[in-house]
């Protein structure tokens, strides 16, 4: 279990603030020849949504509430081969909806600690230890070791092997471990709340190699993963997950770009095997002649196995270390009676994409899918007989205030379609956030 510490948040923060100040202030009265930064960030959001999870506008559910995520820490070049870096997270939530849901200040927690050194010029391999942030590619595969947080945090407590093979070949080795929350460091936690905030449903550990590089114009990324879900408690399931797969972009006219990635899984999911199969492809076309604001079209497709209850084995994707909104921040909310929260799999879609600019300060991406599943689910959820989960519709526009201040206003629709029950209705979800960098 974590270490407990019960004390005001606001005196928490205050106090950690002012220590980083006098510790940058006392490497500059030193004249130590390290390099001392600061790191501050304050997130505000505020969300609303309403019935996401059943799909049912007679139910109660609706959800209206504002984030305001807090980070304070520090990066120190302690020497030429030799980089600390530290910072703490706390994000506080105020319920407006629904009215029962206690706001609260959650946790102060590590969202990083890690130490990286460079071995050498002559042996180009660094050597990052301790909890850090990982995203390879598009984050397909590896983007988020704390699901269950939301963007609260994305951390992996990790050792990470980076070596630079030649000009354009890199090769990635790590580690991880990760148990259900937080108990390998420090967590000041609100004193009104129940139990320590979840990060994963069971504990995992990796092992994981990953090379990134290509020829010419082309790029090339391969990976092998090994993820084992162990069974702590009566009733869970222990997972072996086996993940080969690889990505490519080639250029195919001057500006016409494909990019395709896909992976197989192999291993155990309890006495049973596994097998399943996840994979995206688009296509990136920058007009060259003159479209007011068009930047770049994008049209696409996923395609994510589901499981067969008809055999044994297990056939459901399993999306490692990618539950995040990639494709949809309300759509995680739908898969929760389905499986889990962000658990993307039994998926594919057919989709269209503009990326609009309207100036050094101002952006919007739209884009439409054309939601499918390979197979039916029974149960009273989603409760239909079909294949068509729907239709997604993405706006997000984007702004940029200040060189430290920037936000944006997203804006989602979902129309279920026959893989819900009769009847199923549609949500939408409105996020307007700013956040302020240092």
């Amino acid at each position: 279990m974590p270490r407990t510490i019960l004390v005001p948040g606001k005196i928490l923060l205050g106090g950690l603030l002012a220590a980083a100040l006098v510790s940058g202030l006392a490497a500059g009265e030193a004249k130590a020849p390290a390099r001392f930064i600061l790191i501050f960030a304050e997130r505000f959001r505020f969300e609303c949504w309403d019935n996401a999870i059943t799909l049912d506008d007679a139910s109660a559910e609706s959800f209206a509430y504002a984030r305001l995520k807090t980070t304070l820490g520090f990066r120190w070049q302690a020497a030429g081969n030799l980089e600390l870096t530290a910072k703490v997270t706390n994000e506080s939530r105020a319920y407006v909806l629904p009215k029962d849901r206690p706001s609260t200040w959650n946790e102060v927690f590590f969202d990083n600690l890690s130490v990286k050194w460079r071995v050498s010029r002559r042996l180009p391999l660094t050597v990052t230890a301790g909890r850090q942030d990982m995203s390879f590619g598009e984050g397909f595969v590896v983007a988020d070791g704390t699901p269950l947080d939301g963007s609260r945090s994305y951390y992996f407590n990790a050792l990470r092997l980076d070596y630079e093979a030649g000009a354009n070949h890199h090769l990635t080795f790590f580690l991880h471990a990760m148990d259900r929350t937080d108990r390998f460091l420090p967590v000041v936690r609100d004193p009104r709340l129940p139990a320590f905030q979840p990060l994963v449903e069971q504990p995992e550990r990796a092992i994981a190699f990953y090379y990134a590089g290509g020829l010419g114009k082309i790029k090339l990324d391969a990976y092998a993963i090994r993820k084992i879900v162990t069974a702590p408690d009566p009733g869970m399931i222990r997972s072996r997950i086996d993940t080969f797969g690889a990505r490519g972009q080639v250029p195919v006219l001057p500006r016409l770009v494909l990019t395709a990635e896909g992976a197989l899984q192999t291993g155990a999911f309890g006495d049973a095997g596994r097998m399943a199969f996840g994979g995206l492809a688009h296509l990136d076309f920058t007009p060259e002649w003159r479209v007011p604001c068009l930047k770049t079209l994008t049209l696409g497709g996923i395609y994510l196995t589901g499981d067969d209850p008809a055999t044994a084995r297990m056939e459901g994707w399993d999306p490692l270390f990618s539950r995040w909104p990639k494709w949809s921040e309300g759509y995680i909310y739908t898969f929760i009676n389905e499986s889990r929260i962000a658990y993307w799999s039994n998926l594919n879609s057919v989709y269209g994409s503009l990326l609009l600019d309207f100036g050094s300060r101002a952006s919007a991406v739209l884009t439409l899918h054309r939601l499918g599943a390979e197979r039916a689910q029974p149960g009273a959820f989603p409760g239909g007989t079909g294949l068509g989960r729907g239709t997604l519709f993405v706006g997000r526009m984007s702004f940029t205030i200040s060189r430290h201040l920037a936000g944006h206003l997203q804006w989602e629709r979902f129309g279920p379609g026959d893989f819900y029950r009769p009847g199923a209705d549609g949500f939408n979800w409105v996020r307007f956030e700013l956040q302020l960098k240092y």
